[in-house]
């Protein structure tokens, strides 16, 4: 998806022939429908709140601020939604902006332990590099990259998104992705090589 900036007044098409379901939701919704509205939230909540979890460095309480706003957003923009397709990437698309603002103008967020103990991961979404770490020693990991780092390998890894549909989200070039990407998963084997005591990761 692609959406400006200001996100107000930007026309967003989505496109994915598996989309029916949530293409009759926004119709309710942009017709008034408060209950298909909350079916919505309901539907993609968790996953939302789950990136910004972790591109916030594991903030729960500024997670589900971030996670809201990302709502509120689609809320007022609802009536410039003309189809849908791969819906929660339109909404990670949000969240990415969003999160973006944020930390641009926040102090800097600490992990919270407890918060990341109860985050399931998606199934063998590290197995391609191979990190078998405990998902705390990983998010440390993470959270020493750049954010520009941070959220390709959160939306490749935890999302299993295509490097184009990261390149989308982001709003960069399928170069850009993939140099992005390379660079973090070098970044995060040699943190955890460290953490090892210098084992090969």
């Amino acid at each position: 998806y692609e959406i400006m900036p200001s996100l107000v007044g930007s026309e967003m098409c989505i496109r994915d022939r598996h989309g029916i379901e949530d293409f009759i939701l926004i119709k309710k919704i942009q017709s008034g429908d408060t209950d298909a509205f909350e079916i919505i939230v309901r539907k993609y909540y968790q996953s939302i709140y789950l990136f910004c979890c972790r591109r916030l460095n594991g903030n729960p309480d500024t997670a589900a601020d971030i996670t809201q706003d990302v709502f509120l957003k689609l809320l007022e923009n609802i009536q410039s939604v003309r189809k849908i397709g791969k819906f929660q990437n339109y909404l990670l698309t949000i969240a990415v902006n969003t999160c973006n603002n944020y930390t641009k103008k926040a102090k800097p967020l600490y992990m919270d332990l407890e918060t990341l103990e109860d985050i399931e991961d998606t199934d063998n979404a590290f197995e391609k590099i191979e990190l078998n770490e405990l998902k705390a020693q990983i998010q440390y990991a993470i959270n020493t990259l750049p954010d520009y780092q941070k959220e390709v390998i959160i939306l490749r890894f935890y999302y299993d998104l295509k490097i184009r549909e990261i390149a989308t989200i982001t709003k960069a070039s399928v170069s850009t992705v993939k140099s992005r990407l390379q660079q973090g998963i070098k970044k995060l084997e040699r943190y955890l090589a460290d953490f090892r005591g210098g084992d090969n990761v």
